[in-house]
């Protein structure tokens, strides 16, 4: 899987960064062993001298080796998916059990339940997550977190960009902790997996991720979401308490449970990254476990599980009652790969632009 030639910061700025289709993961930053890497407007910059290293350029999820690629080496030739969702074990439709984190996060609760299941059974030493609130403007932070009330403070999802490859790096270069549970998109959990199995990865950090958990996403926004759009739409941000998108709308709820604005997705075009256009990727398909809502009722999360150590957990979690869980119907799978598939032929579309 090894490039051509050398590959530096300044062909990543080239090929990625000018292009617009960096979608902000932060590996770049995260792996440049001497720090020159920056982040500026939201974009990568150079700050400092390049050793031509080249770990930025190969650890970016925009660059080869392809995601079909990595899926050969992950799961085996034989096994390397030949559906829109990638190569999988089984499909669920699930929710946590505790009525407390349901109320708190997105779709059933899965991933966080999945988190805290971890922590509390010292699965793992810490976990990544995204955190936004009132109190940032709900711009989202990725943040090391060591504890179940930390998982549950930071539940819900963002749908604005956030670098949380940051998070592993945090982990493993500040507190030293090489057992982490790491949450992400999917060219997030391309860029772990690129760590782990590139010819040019950067595996000790890429290894410290124990478990990948992958979330849907069909597309991601710039922070305008949220100053611009919900503030023309008459919404308060101090009185928002959450966001989801389901059923083809982007909807916004109060701190008192009741909806406060519900819009169809098309209306947010103008705010897509374009990097999230040229993606093919909607389940996260590198993962050890995906989760996202598309398939499954209101309320609940479509749980893809994918590899021995996602089966392993996702069994676990569910015969000690941390979750409900059922194989999802026919209807269901049905509508997830028949979007999943409108995902990828978008992506090829626009990679060919």
């Amino acid at each position: 899987m090894a490039g051509k030639g050398l590959k530096v910061f300044g062909h990543l700025l080239r090929d990625v960064v000018k292009p617009d289709l960096c979608t902000f993961c932060g590996a770049c930053v995260t792996v440049c062993p001497v720090r020159v890497i920056d982040v500026k407007n939201d974009r990568p910059v150079l700050t400092g001298r390049c050793i031509l290293c080249q770990l930025c350029y190969n650890q970016c999820p925009k660059t080869e080796p392809s995601i079909d690629e990595l899926e050969k080496v992950f799961f085996g030739l034989e096994n390397s998916g030949g559906t829109p969702i990638g190569s999988y074990k089984a499909v669920y439709t699930a929710e946590a059990t505790d009525e407390k984190i349901r109320s708190r996060a997105a779709s059933g609760g899965v991933v966080t339940a999945l988190l805290k299941f971890l922590l509390e059974e010292g699965m793992v030493d810490c976990a990544t997550v995204a955190v936004a609130d009132v109190e940032t403007g709900w711009k989202p932070r990725p943040e090391v977190v060591f504890t179940a009330d930390e998982v549950l403070k930071a539940a819900g999802s963002k749908y604005t960009y956030c670098p949380m490859l940051l998070a592993l790096g945090s982990a493993y270069f500040e507190y030293a902790r090489d057992r982490v549970a790491f949450v992400g998109t999917p060219c997030q959990v391309t860029a772990v997996r690129k760590m782990q199995l590139a010819d040019m990865g950067y595996r000790k950090l890429g290894l410290a991720a124990k478990y990948v958990i992958g979330l849907f996403c069909m597309e991601n926004f710039d922070y305008s979401l949220i100053t611009e759009f919900l503030p023309s739409k008459g919404v308060d941000l101090k009185s928002v308490s959450k966001f989801d998108i389901s059923g083809g709308a982007f909807k916004v709820y109060g701190s008192d449970g009741k909806e406060l604005l519900s819009v169809k997705v098309k209306e947010l075009e103008k705010y897509s990254r374009k990097g999230c256009m040229v993606c093919p990727d909607l389940t996260a398909e590198l993962a050890d476990i995906s989760v996202g809502n598309i398939g499954s009722s209101k309320g609940m999360s479509t749980v893809i599980v994918r590899t021995s150590k996602g089966e392993e957990l996702f069994n676990k979690a569910v015969e000690k009652g941390i979750l409900r869980a059922e194989k999802i119907s026919d209807k269901g799978l049905k509508l997830l790969l028949r979007i999943a598939e409108r995902k990828r032929k978008r992506g090829l579309k626009m990679k060919s632009v």
